[in-house]
């Protein structure tokens, strides 16, 4: 008798692992590829404009008014949980090679990965950056600008309009207007 109950929980015991393992497979692998993107601190500097900040934060951020035109705004944001495809491929590939059971592991990391910042700027009646008290990251190094330089040469930026070319014409309108039937 204490021999099948002993093989039922063992029983018991594989299948709710499976199926922790199962619910919990993917979840690393999601959780790395989403995130918010990092303010890029290099546009966030006394002098810049309200838009300008507000768009590297994502967010409009929390005012308070100070007095004579003046108006504190705080930022509340991330740092360091940037989506990150490289992340989860490998949690992808180490969950296929270890059957799932390396999931957990990386589940946990994940909850850990990235910690909360908070930037106070004030903003003149102009709405033009003042000053700027909170986290600032330290400066990017001579190598890693590079790397940024060169990694923008392969994105696609919007065309900008050039004013030397002449506008394009409709061809039914030209067409119209020399009278031709």
């Amino acid at each position: 008798m204490l021999k099948a109950g002993s093989s039922l929980l063992c029983g018991l015991f594989v299948l709710l692992t499976l199926y922790v393992l199962l619910t919990l497979s993917g979840c690393s692998v999601m959780m790395a590829m989403v995130g918010d993107k990092e303010p890029d601190f290099e546009h966030i500097k006394v002098g810049a404009t309200k838009e300008e900040i507000d768009f590297e934060f994502n967010q409009p951020g929390t005012p308070k008014e100070l007095g004579e035109g003046k108006t504190e705004v705080t930022y509340k944001y991330e740092m360091g949980n940037s989506p990150n495809a490289a992340r989860a491929a490998i949690y992808g590939y180490y969950d296929l090679a270890t059957l799932g059971f390396a999931e957990p592991v990386f589940t946990v990391v994940e909850f850990f990965v990235g910690h909360k910042e908070q930037t106070s700027i004030v903003y003149g009646a102009d709405n033009k950056a003042l000053s700027i008290s909170g986290y600032t990251p330290p400066p990017l190094s001579p190598e890693m600008k590079a790397a940024i330089e060169e990694q923008e040469k392969h994105v696609r930026k919007r065309p900008t309009p050039r004013s030397d070319q002449p506008p394009l014409q409709d061809s039914t309108s030209s067409q119209h207007s020399s009278g031709s039937p």
